[in-house]
């Protein structure tokens, strides 16, 4: 029940105020009934009313003295009707200032009277309803329950939390789940900055997964845009998707699933233009046909026959169709897999090892999620096995330079000499050096050079190694003759290249 404190320095008006509503049926129990401002502000300290009705002139403290007095007290501030006769527009302006909405001129007309109550307990209702809302989304208890929840290990919550789940679903039209997916550690900071002000509660999940729970209304699709906005100003690979309305806590379970599975297809499917509602992608029906074996002949048959142009053209097509006809992300995976292995066979033919594929099997161990990450993952791989193809089959030509750069890319971290890599492949020292000269428009040694300083460049990026030891690692005995032939080729010291490079992928 609502509290009401009314203060009005006229007997009969005061009386009037009492009688003049039934109170009781509204939900509002009188606290306080006086005749002057300093009994008013006492019994509004006593009670802590959630509504106080106010004559604006009364001896000692006037109506809007009592509002300012209020209003710097440390309490949760009552909703303020001020009444006042004609003529006092300059008090009404000062009330206005003090944050009061309702002012009413006497004699009060019964409707206009009846109106202002109506809006003032809706007012009072939400904001109950949102106390209580954030009070119990705000404890740790209740998500704990939805997430194990939502992670399948159903069971009656304990005692508490069942009692706070059947008070919200009293007080709320229904629930909505938002599904966020991308890195634990954005999406964690970045849901837990929003659901407070939104009066949201937060679902830890395990995984690259987390999510919001927030009442049944429009305001679901603006948070998502939210959510959506803050992975994007982050630079977050993710996806936000909305379930749909369960009428209570119990069945958010119902609203993860299709929150979720709106996700996966989001992934695979979505330009990444904003947050995927589960009520729209509802009927997009997905394509269980797997793409034609001719086609992936093609692809593998111009990997082997380093026809690159035709093997980028031929995967495009593939993966065209995979967004057209909206394959099943299943299928689209087992393709992916199967023209991955079919890669690795062939490289095996040419003395490739499994090792070189880890990175790649990595990526789909962790079911890549998109199609534009699955088709760019698989670029570079049948690229990488062109490469690697093509410079197996340079090295068994009987060219001797393209042997002599074979073997130079190698083995430059070794100590080498014109002299030495001639013996190697019983050339004439003086005819080597003319020939890759001619080739190549620089010498043997500004050729090791060049190879030392790219792998340094790399190391420099890729990992934290010392300077010192990646200097060593290429085949540098003299840290000095090393930043001599770095800055030549950067016009840069290692430090200072290796900052501009991480300022830049930042």
């Amino acid at each position: 029940m609502y509290k009401v404190v009314l203060a009005d320095d006229e007997t009969l008006a005061l009386e009037g105020l009492q009688t003049l509503t039934d109170w009781g049926e509204l939900g509002f129990e009188v606290c306080g009934a006086c005749e002057n401002g300093e009994e008013a502000l006492a019994a509004i300290i006593r009670s802590s009313p959630d509504l106080v009705i106010t004559d604006i002139r009364m001896p000692g403290i006037d109506g809007l003295e009592l509002i300012r007095r209020v209003r710097s007290l440390d309490m949760e501030q009552p909703v303020f009707i001020v009444l006042s006769g004609y003529g006092e527009f300059e008090y009404a302006r000062t009330a206005i200032r003090y944050g009061v909405r309702h002012y009413l001129l006497k004699p009060v007309v019964d409707a206009e009277w009846d109106k202002v109550l109506i809006d003032i307990t809706d007012e009072l209702e939400l904001r109950l309803k949102q106390k209580m809302q954030q009070s119990m989304l705000a404890s740790r208890l209740l998500p704990l329950a939805v997430a194990r929840m939502l992670e399948g290990h159903w069971a009656e919550p304990e005692e508490e939390a069942a009692e706070q789940m059947d008070r919200l679903d009293e007080a709320a039209t229904g629930w909505t789940y938002l599904h966020v997916e991308g890195p634990s550690s954005h999406i964690t900071e970045l849901c837990r900055e929003l659901a407070g002000p939104a009066g949201a509660m937060f679902i830890d999940l395990p995984g690259d997964q987390a999510g919001l729970v927030v009442e049944s209304s429009a305001e679901a699709s603006g948070l998502a845009e939210q959510l959506y906005a803050g992975l994007t100003r982050s630079g977050v690979k993710g996806s936000v998707s909305i379930g749909p309305s369960v009428r209570s806590l119990r069945e958010l379970p119902v609203s993860y699933r299709e929150a979720a599975g709106a996700a996966a297809r989001h992934y695979f499917y979505s330009d990444r233009c904003g947050p995927v509602d589960s009520a729209s992608e509802a009927g997009g029906q997905v394509n269980y046909t797997l793409p034609s074996a001719e086609l992936i002949e093609e692809i593998i048959g111009a990997v082997e026959r380093l026809h690159e142009q035709k093997a980028a053209e031929k995967l495009r097509e593939l993966f065209s169709g995979f967004k057209e006809n909206r394959t099943d992300p299943g299928l689209v995976q087992m393709t992916g897999m199967d023209i991955m292995l079919r890669s690795m066979e062939l490289l095996k033919e040419f003395g490739g090892t499994d090792d070189q594929w880890i990175g790649t099997l990595d990526f789909f161990r962790t079911e890549p999620k998109s199609l534009e990450d699955l088709q760019v993952t698989l670029e570079t791989a049948l690229s990488t096995s062109m490469n690697y193809i093509r410079q197996h089959k340079e090295r068994n030509s009987e060219h001797p330079l393209i042997r002599v750069e074979c073997f130079l890319r190698d083995h430059y971290s070794e100590h080498l000499t014109v002299k030495e890599v001639a013996e190697h492949f019983y050339i004439n020292p003086v005819y080597l050096g003319q020939a890759f000269i001619k080739k190549h428009g620089i010498s043997i040694l500004e050729y090791i050079h060049n190879l030392r300083i790219e792998a340094a460049k790399k190391r420099l990026i890729e990992t934290h190694d010392t300077v010192r030891s990646i200097v060593e690692s290429v085949g540098y005995v003299h840290y000095h003759h090393f930043l001599r032939e770095f800055e030549k080729r950067t016009a840069l010291k290692p430090v200072a290249f290796r900052e501009q490079a991480q300022s830049g992928q930042g």
